[in-house]
């Protein structure tokens, strides 16, 4: 099953104009295709948490992003991004 893309929300639009072109463009897509796929390979946000995960992103996991997945609609929601690179 392929998740559908809710966007950035919160932090993350903020977030997501701080970010170079080239990582927005490079890393940061091909984390967030990756996700749609398989979004339950990433690490949950807090033990004993199922929906809010996180997910490292980069050549050398440079940047976290923290989504949170909806089972119902079945979509993928991105609510924070830190870049350290």
């Amino acid at each position: 099953m392929t998740y559908k893309f809710d966007g950035f929300h919160g932090r993350a639009l903020y977030e997501l104009n701080g970010l170079p072109a080239e990582v927005r463009n490079g890393p940061l897509l091909d984390c967030v295709i990756e996700l749609l796929h398989s979004p339950w390979d990433a690490v949950p946000e807090r033990p004993g948490q199922r929906l809010v995960r996180q997910a490292f992103f980069g050549e050398e996991g440079q940047g976290l992003l923290t989504f949170i997945i909806n089972e119902q609609t079945e979509t993928l929601r991105i609510i924070d991004i830190l870049w350290v690179g």
